[in-house]
């Protein structure tokens, strides 16, 4: 890290006047890699929350699915097969970075939240921001299929204090509590008990000509909410 960087970081960190506003994390669902304007739904969407400083977590997608097939074949193991995991999330976050050249890949919450003061859109490092996080004390994620990149935004966005949007193919099931989406195979089993600590859930239908940011209301999350602690 730069002396500068230093400096700016110790600034955010032990000055609570420079704290930046409240983050926002958006979850970019891997099944959108496909879609051409991609890019260009990102910045509609993102446009909506002005004020808040944006995270953007990227689905893991095909090469998540490569993993899991390799994991069916090879026996990785769970540690094995979460770690490639983080690896093809990185890989998909290497891709928006290409998208939005201006935006900063952050690999640790002081990353994050520098960034953030700088007012600058951060994309998110998924292995190395996990680590960094557990090693500062936030509680471990589980490692296996029961979580996805879901899950792994909606911990991230706990480790912020941040909201959450879930940028997704499908509409907003919102008639439907957590539990019921997890059994319309929509989220992860533990999604529900990490998005029971946040203050917002927010799901845009990406693939909708008007990708709006409507707020989800999940219902009552007490029967799920130690499913993966």
């Amino acid at each position: 890290m730069s002396p500068t960087n230093r400096t700016r970081r110790l600034q955010v960190l032990l000055n609570p006047a420079s704290q930046p506003r409240p983050f926002t994390v958006f979850k970019i669902g891997g099944s959108l890699f496909d879609l051409r304007d991609l890019p260009e739904v990102i910045e509609r969407v993102l446009a909506q929350r002005p004020q808040s400083a944006r995270l953007l977590v990227a689905g893991g997608g095909a090469a998540a699915d490569i993993v899991r097939n390799w994991d069916e074949v090879h026996h990785l193991g769970q540690s094995a097969a979460h770690e490639l995991a983080l690896e093809a999330m990185d890989l998909a976050a290497s891709l928006l970075a290409r998208f939005l050249p201006d935006a900063r890949l952050v690999r640790s919450e002081p990353q994050a939240r520098l960034a953030a003061s700088d007012g600058v859109l951060s994309i998110l490092c998924a292995g190395c921001f996990i680590k960094a996080a557990e090693s500062r004390g936030h509680a471990p994620l589980e490692q296996s299929w029961r979580i996805t990149s879901d899950s792994i935004a909606a911990w991230t966005a706990g480790v912020l204090a941040a909201d959450l949007v879930l940028v997704k193919s499908v509409p907003a099931p919102l008639d439907m509590t957590l539990a019921a989406a997890v059994r319309a195979g929509l989220v992860d089993e533990c999604f529900p008990a990490l998005a029971a600590r946040l203050p917002v859930v927010g799901w845009v239908n990406a693939r909708d000509p008007d990708p709006v940011i409507e707020t989800w209301q999940p219902g009552d999350t007490s029967s799920t909410a130690n499913e993966c602690e």
